[in-house]
């Protein structure tokens, strides 16, 4: 694929966050929300040619960094889901109405920030399963060190105070949004998993399950169904 990806940013609050942008020449354009934590990390080559999979089909597509991720200088502790929600919008606002939201996993939780756009979805997860992977890898890594840690005592510790889970600085606003978090229900939403997710689904396509991969990795074919089903449903 010979298409480009630049680098952008949007305006939130005092400061500004990137963004990947593709396809800028095109009438229409999509929103990508990228998945949360680790998770995030794992998918993201998988997503920039996914971005660039939408450029030759004529589908533009942006991917913002999200308030205290990758290079931003929003103190992590202090995100939740509102203020995510908040720099969507104004991811949103700079560029323009997209033709749709696609959300992955842990980010179809925060989908929800205009009920006129279309919303797609790849393998939503609940907030509760993202937090106990997050804490069940703390209390691992703590082992290897010879610390005892509980999951209770990680909750106790985060209702009060930031904590560390895998390399994420969580404060107690965020532990909460994620305890009770399931994908808001809205009116337009295709929901798409991987072939052999037994859980609810419009369709299925098939490709690995990246974001369970100990390294970043890339699934061009993955991609490109994700891509083809996203033009197509788009333009109904």
């Amino acid at each position: 694929m010979s298409t480009t990806l630049d680098f952008s940013s949007y305006p939130f609050r005092e400061n500004s966050e990137y963004c990947l942008r593709a396809g800028s020449e095109h009438d229409r354009w999509i929103l990508l929300i990228p998945p949360l934590f680790d998770e995030m990390n794992r998918t993201r080559r998988m997503l920039a040619d996914l971005m660039r999979n939408l450029d030759l089909q004529n589908i533009g597509s942006i991917l913002p960094d999200l308030p205290g991720t990758n290079e931003s200088r929003f103190p992590p502790a202090q995100a939740n889901f509102e203020i995510w929600r908040d720099a969507l919008r104004s991811c949103v606002d700079q560029f323009g109405e997209p033709v749709a939201v696609a959300s992955f996993r842990g980010s179809c939780l925060i989908d929800d920030i205009d009920k006129s756009v279309k919303n797609w979805r790849l393998a939503p997860v609940k907030g509760q399963n993202l937090l106990r992977t997050l804490m069940r890898t703390r209390v691992a890594s703590d082992k290897e060190e010879g610390k005892q840690t509980t999951l209770a005592e990680l909750t106790e510790q985060a209702q009060s105070q930031s904590i560390n889970l895998a390399g994420n600085q969580i404060g107690p606003a965020l532990f909460s949004n994620l305890q009770a978090a399931q994908p808001p229900e809205l009116e337009n939403i295709r929901t798409v998993r991987l072939e052999g997710d037994s859980k609810p689904a419009d369709t299925q396509i098939s490709g690995s399950p990246l974001w369970l991969r100990a390294e970043p990795d890339s699934d061009e074919a993955l991609s490109a169904a994700i891509a083809g089903d996203l033009v197509s449903w788009t333009a109904q």
